[in-house]
């Protein structure tokens, strides 16, 4: 490849372009916005005599990152000429600096930044807990449906079966209703006091409920209930003194016998009075068990003959605790 022999008219001046020889490997000139190899670009000074046309050049380069600031001046037949190019990071000529920097390439995303995930692990952990949150949090609110929903339930059915008010009069001599008893958790169990056997040994059990929940300190008094079913024999004296053969706490209920009639009804009581012999005595059968009412007056539990006083206790303490939970869920 011989020297250029092309020129071009810049401001009055002859100046070549920057090409490669081919005969000495140097610089020389061609047209700008072509590109030039790196290896022909050096910071510091170039002076070369052309071998064939002898046109002196020299290059001077510095570095304005991310351009290359090139002067370039040479001599061609007496003619003295001057330029100063820029080179750009993709190594192509310009002849003003805006134009180079314009026409610089975009700058490559490194291998890890291309990689990178648009999701972080620490996006992944927020996603995770907010997940675990929202799933906790549903839990929760399921399980305290579930748990109003079955207290519902078992209100309902408290109420259907089980349980009423009535109005009768205590060992006292004093009219009483149950309504008298809101507030307190009550122990009610239907007997006799010509009872031979079962009732006495029904109701020394419930004395020992009661005086094992007195020592607990953590539940509140119950009040123990013994409601007559056999209303012609059992005067207010006659319950007076035959409850307190077993315990203070006791509290005896007797009354007409449509009252009583009433009563048992509402907590599905069955009681029948035998055949009177030659001293007109007669035997009452009855049903055997016990009922827990909690301070609403609603029916809770029941307990028959089967069941030993320390079960009695545990049942009645987790109704208790229960029904307290309810209470502060409530407020």
């Amino acid at each position: 490849m011989a020297f250029c022999t092309k020129v071009k008219l810049n401001v009055g001046l002859q100046l070549p372009y920057l090409n490669v020889c081919c005969s000495c490997s140097r610089l020389f000139l061609r047209p700008l916005h072509s590109r030039i190899e790196p290896p022909a670009v050096k910071f510091g000074s170039i002076e070369h005599r052309h071998r064939q046309s002898g046109f002196n050049l020299s290059l001077s380069s510095t570095q304005l990152p991310p351009l290359h600031k090139i002067q370039l001046g040479g001599c061609l037949n007496g003619t003295q000429a001057s330029k100063c190019v820029y080179v750009n990071s993709s190594w192509r000529m310009f002849s003003t600096q805006q134009d180079a920097e314009s026409r610089n390439p975009p700058k490559k995303k490194s291998t890890a930044q291309s990689k990178k995930s648009p999701i972080s692990w620490k996006t992944l952990l927020v996603v995770a807990g907010l997940g675990g949150a929202f799933a906790i949090g549903m839990h929760i609110v399921k399980k305290e449906k579930e748990e109003e929903l079955k207290k519902t339930r078992t209100r309902q059915l408290g109420k259907a079966l089980l349980g009423g008010d009535w109005t009768l009069t205590d060992h006292h001599g004093n009219r009483r209703s149950s309504t008298d008893f809101r507030g307190q958790w009550v122990l009610i169990y239907f007997g006799f006091t010509n009872c031979p056997d079962i009732c006495p040994e029904e109701i020394e059990k419930i004395v020992r409920v009661i005086n094992q929940t007195d020592k607990d300190e953590d539940l509140p008094k119950i009040q123990p209930i013994v409601i007559t079913v056999d209303p012609e024999r059992d005067t207010p004296e006659a319950l007076k003194e035959y409850c307190a053969e077993f315990s203070p706490r006791l509290l005896g209920f007797t009354g007409t016998v449509e009252e009583i009639t009433a009563a048992t009804r509402a907590y599905r009581v069955y009681f029948s009075a035998g055949p009177k012999d030659e001293d007109n005595d007669y035997i009452v059968d009855h049903s055997i068990i016990s009922y827990l009412v909690n301070p609403e007056g609603e029916f809770v539990d029941y307990f028959g003959q089967n069941k030993t006083s320390p079960e009695i206790y545990n049942s009645i303490k987790l109704h208790i605790s229960t029904y307290n939970i309810a209470e502060k869920r409530r407020k």
